[in-house]
């Protein structure tokens, strides 16, 4: 009797089992389907956009490093803060090769590795290679896990950068993480301008632009610097006369020209800048000065760092470039010669007030993942801890972002990206602290730059000039500021992926525009040469790349 009753309470759990395991099983079916599908509340809750992987992962990736980035002592590429929160975050990251110089070093060697097909998991492409590489099917679909991971601070910079998403997106679907930059600081040009150099010339700040054009001239002619030799030159120029450093994209934008970007006419079309008649007046002045002696005679074949040197060495009395121009290489030209000044202003118009300057589009770069890895997340989760350890509650900024002897950590990251109007909030921010003598409010970046800029005024510190030059109160932050409030700012009109006829055409026709440019501002061919290249820019895919660009833009509506 004992025995069945033993047999029958078996049996009875047994059944209790099956039908445990049988809920068990359809309580798995139904989570199963509740993580594939990105959008339900469970998943939602389940995933840490902040959060470590755990088991850590393996992750290989290629990386550029700018020729000007130094790290700490005892700090090296793969050993920095940012290299120890990846190890931290359950990544173990090894990097197939590492490229220190210029972007075009750097995606030289990456058309190699995407030729040869051996492409690291994790790497910066251009829009070219972004391209390339989407219509190989060699990258992950990012638009779930980007939906799913990303922090409201990393969706914040796209919502205010809508386009930089849209220049990732292929047929609906998100195929990388744009690099985006601060464009309004990085990159829109300001006037520079040697003070000092004024007073020896007699002349006055530029509220027109005949006082630019004159003061120009007297900067060349009548040895502003006092040494009785007829060695220095107005206006500092680059052979990258369009987009380089320095540009004269400034200049340009006076006469009302904006070069190498899409800007809508008056009828809502999208039109290329370079080839719109202002530029043909604008470059018949440049060669007017090249002649007379104002512009550097060998221009066209010194890049970025040789017209630093020149600026640095008291050779060059002004400057159309961007707010960092203050950091480098004015500040070093300052730490040379303390007596130098430099003053920053609004270009002034043609038409009189002051010109509305370009903006470039605010994501050059893209990061992606190759086709195939586990952990296509791992990209959001980057970006996410930049602006964490930057910007948001548990930021640590002079660890990850600028240390205290003003070297720049947050180069060493991998994924980096900023908000469009970052820097200036940021200057805003600190010229309130400023007046009111109350730095509390500010968050971890801006109080280092109250910080370095309090150690110059106060302390006479030249390794701060720069930092009080650009995001001081009367810095070229607020110059900016007033520009943007005013309407004065124009940005890119063309937000798509790169067209068919770009990924063919573009760098053929880029080459064209700076050679025929050039030659005009050498004098080597006559300002006439200008309506030749905008009818060969037409013929040779402008005109279909036109097309395709206003395509797109009538889609947008």
């Amino acid at each position: 009797m004992k025995r069945v009753k033993s047999i029958s309470f078996m049996l009875a759990s047994l059944l209790l089992i099956s039908v445990l395991l049988s809920a068990c099983g359809q309580d798995t079916k139904k989570d199963a389907a509740t993580e594939s599908t990105p959008n339900e509340t469970k998943q939602d809750v389940t995933i840490d956009p902040l959060g470590k992987f755990d088991p850590p992962i393996d992750l290989s990736a290629a990386k550029f490093i700018t020729q000007d980035v130094v790290y700490p002592e005892g700090q090296s590429e793969s050993n920095n803060a940012w290299e120890s929160l990846y190890k931290e975050m359950g990544i173990n990251l090894k990097y197939d090769w590492i490229v220190k110089g210029t972007d075009a070093q750097y995606f030289q060697k990456l058309n190699v590795s995407i030729a040869s097909g051996e492409i690291p998991d994790v790497m910066m492409v251009n829009s070219s290679q972004l391209k390339q590489l989407v219509e190989a099917d060699m990258l992950e679909d990012l638009t779930d896990v980007y939906a799913q991971y990303a922090t409201p601070a990393v969706k914040g910079i796209f919502e205010k950068d809508p386009m930089a998403l849209q220049s990732a997106t292929f047929d609906g679907k998100l195929y990388a993480m744009p690099k985006t930059e601060p464009m309004i600081g990085a990159q829109t040009p300001v006037l520079w301008l040697r003070t000092d150099w004024l007073k020896a010339v007699n002349l006055t700040e530029p509220k027109t632009w005949d006082d630019v054009l004159k003061i120009s001239k007297a900067f060349t002619t009548q040895d502003p610097d006092g040494n009785g030799k007829q060695d220095t030159f107005g206006v500092a120029l680059s052979k990258e006369i369009i987009n380089g450093y320095p540009a004269m994209n400034g200049l340009f934008n006076a006469y009302g020209a904006y070069p190498r970007i899409w800007k809508k006419d008056d009828a809502g079309n999208l039109v290329y800048g370079s080839i719109q008649p202002e530029m043909k007046a604008a470059l018949a002045k440049l060669a007017e000065m090249y002649k007379s002696g104002e512009l550097d005679q060998e221009f066209g074949v010194k890049d970025g760092s040789k017209v630093a040197e020149s600026l640095v060495s008291d050779r060059v009395g002004m400057l159309f470039g961007p707010s960092w121009a203050s950091q480098w290489p004015l500040q070093d030209n300052k730490k040379k010669n303390s007596k130098a000044e430099w003053g920053v202003y609004p270009i002034p118009s043609v038409n009189g007030g002051e010109a509305t300057v370009q903006m470039p589009f605010g994501a050059n770069f893209y990061f992606v993942v190759k086709k195939g890895y586990e952990h296509p997340e791992v990209v959001v989760k980057m970006a996410n801890w930049f602006n964490e350890k930057l910007y948001g509650p548990t930021a640590d900024y002079l660890k990850y972002g600028v240390d205290d002897k003003g070297i720049t950590t947050a180069k060493f990251a991998l994924i980096d990206m900023y908000s469009p109007d970052k820097d200036l909030k940021r200057a805003q921010n600190v010229a309130k602290a400023l007046s009111n003598n109350d730095p509390s409010a500010l968050n971890p970046e801006e109080k280092s730059t109250y910080d370095k800029i309090l150690s110059f005024r106060q302390g006479g510190d030249l390794n701060f000039f720069g930092e009080n030059l650009q995001s001081g109160p009367e810095g070229a932050m607020m110059v900016l500021q007033k520009l943007w409030d005013a309407g004065k700012v124009v940005s890119e009109g063309y937000g798509g992926a790169p067209t068919d006829t770009m990924g063919e055409k573009k760098a053929t026709l880029d080459k064209m525009e700076n050679e025929i440019f050039t030659k005009i501002v050498y004098g080597a061919a006559s300002i006439d040469q200008f309506d030749k290249f905008v009818e060969d820019w037409k013929k040779l895919g402008g005109e279909q790349i036109t097309q395709e660009v206003n395509e797109w833009n009538a889609s947008q509506k």
